[in-house]
């Protein structure tokens, strides 16, 4: 009766301290942690008088190593002499490891078969007897464990199942620990992506921006020899119109990638400059610029209503009624386009309508910067793709919105809404 109490006494301590091993093991985040956490705990219940966690490593050469990580018991001086080690050498723990499966072993054992660690840890701390266990995740060891103790052990049945069982549950911790790792590596191998991915998106857009600032010298020499064969004879006239009309869709372009750089940038961002101005004012101006570098018979319809003045940058949304009446004139099939502008309302809704289609692939990409090209998609224009993008860009910058919907009769309506004034 009395071993029974004793038998069932000793089970409730062990599971006590498997508990205990467990929670400790709880709050460990990597893998150093669980094997100082697993010694701590794990050598107090087991009342060891040394107790050592290695991890397996592989140096530059490929060679596997083992590094202690944790220790308990050893002096500073054992500690630096058995701070790494072959994973062939002639101690307990590099052999439990290098064959998979634990060693029980009692003093008479340790000192035949272990010469080489006896004569290392000689009088360091009392050795009646040993245990090393593998410690395997994945079905690979990557760790290994080792408990001294200063009396003789038996390593009875119930003994060795506490031992197994309470480096199971150190291999469970050091499997999460490991998906842990893995996630920072995962996380920090992204961030770097990211930042050579943006410091390489920054570098292009510099170069686009170089490259468009500097094409607008000779551009400009291209433009004003072109406007003096206009007013000479009939053939050379022809040929500086034909001269004009590229260098002019050239500028165009160019100003277009320079916005697009800097609106990169600038995070996404157009820098305004807001003025109270007429809307009217501004679209009349553009469209009679339109008018002279058109064909005649592309007509564009103005219609007003209501009072159109608001606080917004003059300048950025001539571009925008220039990107979107233009774009129309160039898609126009027949019957020419017509820009409403209405401010009856709290909002200004500027409207731009035309008779004309777009092809179903390029819906979803319309104001992605490189529309069709990026996308794969044949386009029509002769343009970059950027106009509805800095279009769109300028118009969010004004704390409005803009939309292009299919209407009845085959025609095609963009509509801008601007609040007449909001802050940025």
């Amino acid at each position: 009766m009395a071993m029974e109490e004793t038998e069932q006494s000793l089970a409730a301590k062990r599971e006590s301290a498997l508990q205990s091993a467990t929670a400790g093991l709880s709050s460990a985040a990597t893998r150093e942690d669980i094997l100082r956490a697993i010694l701590d705990d794990g050598g107090r219940s087991l009342a060891s008088s040394a107790a050592v966690a290695y991890l397996r490593a592989n140096d530059k050469d490929d060679k596997t190593s083992l590094t202690l990580v944790a220790h308990v018991g050893l002096t500073e001086a054992i500690a630096r002499t058995c701070a790494e080690l072959s994973v062939d050498s002639g101690f307990p723990v590099a052999r439990s490891m290098r064959e998979g499966k634990p060693l029980w072993l009692a003093g008479r054992t340790l000192a035949a078969d272990f010469p080489d660690f006896e004569q290392t840890v000689r009088d360091a701390f009392a050795t009646q007897a040993l245990v090393a266990l593998p410690l395997r995740v994945r079905g690979e060891v990557i760790a290994g464990l080792g408990f001294a103790f200063p009396e003789a052990h038996p390593f009875d049945k119930g003994e060795r199942a506490f031992l197994t069982t309470l480096a199971e549950r150190c291999e469970s911790a050091m499997e999460r620990a490991l998906l842990y790792e893995e996630s920072q590596e995962a996380r920090a191998a992204a961030e770097r992506s990211r930042a050579e991915a943006e410091a390489m998106l920054r570098f292009n857009e510099i170069v686009a921006g170089i490259l468009a600032h500097d094409l607008r010298n000779p551009l400009a020499a291209v433009l004003m020899n072109a406007r003096l064969l206009r007013n000479v004879e009939p053939r050379e006239r022809a040929i500086g119109e034909r001269i004009l009309s590229s260098g002019e869709r050239m500028t165009r372009m160019i100003d277009q990638i320079l916005d697009w750089t800097r609106v990169r940038s600038a995070g996404g961002h157009f820098q305004l400059v807001r003025t109270d101005c007429d809307l009217l004012a501004v679209s009349e101006e553009v469209v009679a610029e339109l008018r002279t570098r058109s064909k005649a018979e592309a007509a564009i319809a103005v219609e007003t209503r209501g009072p159109l003045r608001g606080r917004w940058d003059a300048d950025r949304l001539a571009q925008v009624v220039s990107n979107l009446v233009g774009n129309a004139l160039e898609h126009a099939k027949h019957g020419g386009v017509a820009l409403r502008l209405d401010g009856a309302g709290d909002v200004v809704r500027l409207v731009v309508e035309n008779e004309g289609e777009i092809d179903d692939e390029l819906w979803p990409v319309l104001f992605e910067p490189f529309r069709g090209r990026a996308a794969g998609v044949k386009g029509r224009g002769r343009g970059l793709g950027l106009g509805l993008y800095i279009s769109r860009q300028i118009v969010l910058a004004h704390g409005g919105q803009i939309v292009v919907e299919r209407a009845a009769g085959a025609r095609i309506v963009v509509t801008v809404t601007l609040p007449r004034d909001s802050a940025g």
